[in-house]
C-alpha cells in the first residue's frame, strides 16, 4: 500500500535501512529525501545541503537523530512536533531493525 499511496517515502525507509537500490531510486525520484537519508547517517555535509536547501525541518530531524539536543529543542520552538513524531518513527524503526524487501521494486522500477 505504501508503495502506490508514497513510493519516495517508502524508498526513504528501505534506504534508511541500508538498501542500495532504494537509494538510487530516490537519488533519480527525490533527491531531498536522498540527501536526508544520508544526513541522517551523520553525514553533516548533507546536513549543510539541507540547510542550503531551506530544508529546515529535515535538517533538524536528521540533527536530532544523531543525538543533537537543540535540534529537538528548535523543532519544539517552532511547534514542530511532528517533525519530532517523525525522528522518534525512525529511531525506533532503525533501532528495531525493521526491514522491508523493497529492493526487488526499486531495481524493476528504478
Amino acid at each position: 500500500m505504501l508503495m502506490k499511496e508514497s513510493p519516495e517515502y517508502a524508498a526513504l525507509g528501505a534506504a534508511l535501512i541500508g538498501n542500495a537500490a532504494a537509494m538510487n531510486w530516490l537519488l533519480k525520484h527525490n533527491k531531498t529525501l536522498a540527501i536526508f537519508a544520508d544526513a541522517v547517517e551523520g553525514n553533516k555535509t548533507a546536513v549543510q545541503i539541507l540547510l542550503k536547501e531551506k530544508q529546515f525541518e529535515l535538517a533538524a530531524v536528521a540533527n536530532m537523530l544523531n543525538e543533537d539536543a537543540e535540534a529537538e529543542l528548535w523543532l519544539e520552538q517552532h511547534n514542530l512536533k511532528d517533525y519530532i513524531d517523525f525522528a522518534v518513527a525512525i529511531q525506533f524503526a532503525l533501532h528495531k531493525e525493521i526491514e522491508y524487501d523493497l529492493g526487488g521494486y526499486f531495481t524493476l522500477y528504478g
